[in-house]
Order: structure tokens, then C-alpha cells, then sequence
């Protein structure tokens, strides 16, 4: 069941954010940051954060944490654990697990150290409570890692974010390289949030949201209305730029329609020029005052 309008509060390398969102049924623990292609120090030099969704400490004895076939017990030496520093994760606060030794993140004292990898490939890791009970997962398949890059990546050595686990499940994003903190073992800046805010989940509370209400899959005439809801979740909705593009579907390019719309949340397409009986998708751009930009983009649909 969603609710709507709970305040969440997010600690951003110091700072301290607010935003108004709508949030899901909490979960307790998560993966929230992988940090699977290393750091610019050394690709062996991976670390995983766990994140407590919830207003109360847990205490992770028992748990443990798989990372395909070994067994990285939280609590206790035993199996991959090298060293156990801590067992609880704070309210709303971060558990840093780093691989072999604590100089991977080296302006900040690791939780857990443990000893396994993470192949660059992809590799499935599961949380289990102390029941034995899958807590969270993230299960790569032959599709690989879902975020996040190598040195070789658009953005080298960047870490695997969760969005917001409590609003948006399971979606990941790659650090965007600008909201970042941390340094690695040579003391370059790691491309990542340890023990803080993503910068995937400060986006999304400052990005501009869109919902598009239509045109819809099927048919439709021309004109074609397209209507939408947008909000901007650090502004007024009155302060947004809507711009919208249309392309055939499945096309690379985007062929821009109308800009410099106010946030009024209807249009009429004049798409007369078009060919009848082709598929078009269209996308409605919102950008707020300080050029953040959110947008969505519909289902195929017919021309009549």
C-alpha cells in the first residue's frame, strides 16, 4: 500500500536533505551500493554498503551475506569474514563491508572485511536474516550487473546505487560521478556514497517526475492529445518547462514537437503531416529552474 507525503531525511557526505515523497512499506535492511569494478587504486578493491531502511537499529547477528557461493557471515568470524568491526546498523544509518583489508575506502573505517569477489561479469548476492530468510537480493543472470562500471565504463569505476528502495524497489542507477565522497587506497575520490546518500536517491528527490496519461497503446486519431502530470518534488510545478518530442516507435531520434509549454498538462498534437497506420511513441521533458530534467515516454500507438 502506498502512502503519500512521508518526509524522509538523507545524510549527503555531511549535509543533511528533506524531501517530500511518496514512499512504500519500509523495507528493513537493503543492498544499496555495490561497488563491483573497484576504484581507480585497484580493481580488486571492491566494497558493498547495506543500508537500514527503518527508524530503529538492527542487529545483524545471525545474518549473512552471499555473494554467490560464499558465505560472508556478519557477526562473526567464520567462512569470508576476515574481521568483524560491528553488528548493528544504526537507524537509518550504513553497514561497509570491504574486501581483504580497510584501506579500500581509506578515509573510513570498514564495518566487515571480507574475503571473496565480484566478478565484473555479474554475480547474485542475497541477504539472509538470522532465520535464514532472504532479506534482499540481487540476482545478475546472464543480463550482468544492472549499474555501475568497470574502468573501461562512461563513467570508470563508478558504483552500482539503489535509487530508493522505500519508494522504488528494486531499480538501480550508476553514480553520476558529481555527488560522490570517499577516498580510495591512492586517496583519489572514490566515484561512489560510502556511508551516504546516493547520488542516484538525491536525484530523484530533486529530478522533475512525469506521469503520462496519453495518448495510450491501441490507436489514435489525429489530433493526438497528450496529457500529463508533472511535480517537482524541491519546487513548484508552476516553475517547470514542459517540451514535448515524438518518434517512430522503436527509432533512435527524437524529433522535437512543441517547448516552452507551462505545466497546463494537455496538448494537442497536430500529427496530420504523419503517415496513417504508422506506430509513434511520444515523450513529454520536464526541466525545473535549475535545468534538472525529468521525463517519461508512452506506449506505441497507431495513427488513424
Amino acid at each position: 500500500m502506498m502512502q503519500r507525503g512521508s518526509w524522509k531525511l538523507v545524510a549527503l557526505c555531511g549535509l543533511v536533505l528533506f524531501g517530500s515523497v511518496a514512499v512504500l512499506a519500509a523495507p528493513t535492511v537493503v543492498l544499496n551500493e555495490v561497488a563491483w569494478g573497484g576504484t581507480a587504486a585497484g580493481s580488486q578493491d571492491e566494497w558493498i554498503e547495506l543500508r537500514n531502511c527503518t527508524g530503529a537499529a538492527v542487529d545483524l547477528t545471525g545474518w549473512v551475506l552471499l555473494i554467490g557461493e560464499t558465505r560472508i557471515p556478519l557477526s562473526v568470524v567464520a567462512e569470508g569474514t576476515v574481521e568483524v568491526r560491528a553488528s548493528t546498523i544504526e537507524a537509518n544509518g550504513f553497514f561497509l563491508l570491504e574486501r581483504t583489508d580497510d584501506t579500500t575506502v581509506s578515509d573510513l573505517t570498514a564495518d566487515l572485511l571480507y574475503k571473496g569477489s565480484l566478478s565484473n561479469s555479474g554475480a547474485d548476492l542475497v541477504l539472509q536474516d538470522a532465520a535464514g530468510n532472504t532479506v534482499d537480493q540481487i540476482v545478475c543472470g546472464e543480463a550482468g550487473w544492472p549499474a555501475g562500471c568497470a574502468s573501461s565504463g562512461s563513467v570508470p569505476f563508478a558504483t552500482m546505487e539503489r535509487v530508493d528502495p522505500v519508494a522504488m524497489g528494486d531499480v538501480w542507477r550508476t553514480n553520476d560521478g558529481l555527488i560522490a565522497c570517499g577516498l580510495d587506497a591512492a586517496g583519489n575520490k572514490i566515484v561512489g556514497t560510502p556511508r551516504a546518500a546516493n547520488s542516484a536517491t538525491v536525484n530523484y528527490m530533486k529530478d522533475p517526475r512525469v506521469q503520462l496519461l496519453g495518448p495510450v497503446a491501441g490507436t489514435s486519431a489525429c489530433p493526438v492529445t497528450v496529457q500529463w502530470q508533472a511535480v517537482d518534488p524541491d519546487g513548484s510545478a508552476a516553475g517547470l518547462e514542459i517540451s514535448i518530442f515524438v518518434r517512430s516507435a522503436g527509432a533512435e531520434d527524437w524529433t522535437l514537437v512543441v517547448e516552452h509549454l507551462a505545466n497546463q498538462g494537455s496538448f494537442g498534437w497536430d500529427c496530420s503531416a504523419l503517415p496513417k497506420g504508422a506506430s509513434y511513441e511520444v515523450k513529454v521533458m520536464a526541466t525545473d529552474r535549475d535545468r534538472r530534467i525529468g521525463s517519461a515516454t508512452s506506449e506505441a500507438f497507431t495513427l488513424r
